[in-house]
């Protein structure tokens, strides 16, 4: 007799997200094929029940994967032959595994991890929209909002470096950023007080001096706010991880 166990159905925090799953779902799964058309932004929000503005954002995210191609001015996105987010799930797989492995190859995980965000704060320096900084500064607003509640402050910073992965306009700085979100994030959640005992206050101060250097746009503050935002989000070592890691 199979065992009865506690989970419980996941949601998304966004429902932009929800929507880019599912429409991900159906090209992996063959239902859309390459070339074929989706539907206008209309239908898709009166198929998912929401607003256009969601459609969008989930249309954007897709895009960035590389599965849709946008052209203003056609009925609807078309989708594109599946390239390298076929081997997103794989490639996060083997990063997974590291974190059993030791604490070197933890470390090496986090060096990585930080030199893709000086790569995506320096592409988008160079690419980012008035619009784009607009929603950052308004996200920055709301994680002071939280004051000293870390777990409010979290899933909002997380959001804010999506923006920033979106916002560097390059699929692949976005593919790696969402590898490294899927595996950190899972093992950072359950142990936020204990990573963060001071509370966002840090975190929130490290954002605000990496957005600012962005917008600035000058090479050598934004690599010191990455050393700033490093710092703040120290390495913890695998005891911390091996806690949680029927998470993984």
């Amino acid at each position: 007799m199979a065992k009865k166990l506690p989970f419980k159905p996941l949601r998304r925090a966004h429902l932009y997200e929800e929507v880019a799953e599912k429409i991900k779902s159906a090209i992996l799964e063959g239902i859309l094929e390459p070339g074929d058309s989706l539907p206008s932004e209309r239908e898709l929000a009166e198929m998912f029940r929401v607003g256009r503005s969601t459609i969008r954002e989930a249309l954007r995210v897709l895009h960035l994967t590389g599965l849709v191609d946008i052209n203003v001015g056609r009925r609807g996105a078309i989708v594109r032959e599946v390239e390298i987010t076929q081997c997103l799930d794989s490639v996060r797989d083997e990063l997974s595994n590291l974190i059993d492995l030791d604490d070197r190859s933890i470390r090496d995980l986090w060096e990585v991890r930080k030199y893709v965000e000086l790569g995506i704060a320096h592409s988008a320096a160079r690419h980012a929209t008035k619009k784009d900084f607009e929603k950052l500064e308004q996200l920055l607003d709301q994680m002071e909002a939280c004051g000293t509640d870390i777990y409010a402050y979290f899933p909002i910073a997380v959001e804010f470096h999506q923006k920033l992965a979106m916002a560097s306009g390059n699929s692949i700085y976005f593919i790696i950023w969402k590898m490294f979100h899927d595996i950190l994030l899972r093992g950072y959640m359950p142990l936020l007080e204990e990573l963060f005992p001071k509370g966002p206050k840090g975190l929130l101060r490290s954002n605000r001096i990496l957005l600012s250097a962005i917008k600035s746009g000058d090479e050598l503050e934004i690599r010191k706010a990455i050393e700033i935002h490093a710092e703040e989000e120290r390495y913890f070592p695998r005891e911390k991880f091996s806690k949680n890691s029927k998470a993984f």
